[in-house]
């Protein structure tokens, strides 16, 4: 009964988009930047994977797979490369990054948890340049609740939520996308173990059952 909604909250980072507040305006910067080194930065979980590859496709490179032969090997003059998780990317290539921009011939988008970033712009040979920071935060309790109404809608599922209900949703996740998607995925998991085995009395959302998924990603204790 809820196979297909409970794939569409499974993490991916390819799909349909939700265009939160948060993710609008972090797009449209990447569109509008025009130094030769940019920083997408954010918590994980936030949606910077998603991003990347929503905009740029083919040019997303994983930080773990890059050397400085394999770096050498798709520089293209002017065309941006973005490399994810790049805080995984050796120290020395990342001096390398930044002095391949400073020849204003080669473009980088690193994509990078934010701590790491905090760390990586103090270092001296960064504080000068001319780069661009852009940060994609977490979503807002509104924007979460329209997240969730809007996929029930696209997907014809008629279950109503309780503002309470949200609001407990919300607490545990903290607004992080990726954990408000593993959150739904797994109250839908256990609705449709309801529905499978008759437990007539889970067969709506109801706060025991949000209080069950959050103890079975032990974000409660039971």
């Amino acid at each position: 009964m809820y196979e297909d909604i409970i794939k569409v909250f499974e993490d991916s980072v390819t799909g349909e988009v939700f265009e939160s507040i948060e993710f609008k305006l972090a797009l449209k910067q990447l569109q509008t930047s025009k130094t030769n080194l940019k920083f997408l930065v954010g918590k994980a979980g936030t949606g910077k994977t998603f991003l990347i590859n929503y905009l740029f496709k083919d040019n997303v490179y994983l930080a773990t797979s890059l050397t400085r032969e394999k770096l050498d090997s798709i520089l293209v003059k002017n065309q941006l490369i973005v490399i994810d998780e790049a805080q995984l990317l050796d120290e020395s290539l990342v001096e390398y990054i930044r002095t391949l921009t400073d020849t204003k011939e080669y473009q980088f988008l690193l994509s990078i948890h934010l701590e790491d970033a905090q760390k990586l712009l103090k270092k001296e040979h960064f504080k000068t340049r001319d780069i661009d920071i852009i940060e994609i935060k977490l979503l807002t309790k509104e924007d979460m609740i329209r997240y969730i109404n809007v996929t029930f809608l696209k997907n014809n599922i008629t279950l109503m939520m309780k503002n309470s209900q949200f609001d407990k949703i919300y607490n545990y996740t903290k607004g992080n996308f990726r954990y408000i998607k593993k959150f739904m995925r797994v109250l839908f998991e256990l609705l449709q173990f309801a529905q499978d085995n008759n437990l007539t009395k889970y067969f709506d959302i109801n706060d025991c059952l949000i209080t069950m998924t959050a103890i079975q990603l032990g974000l409660e204790n039971d």
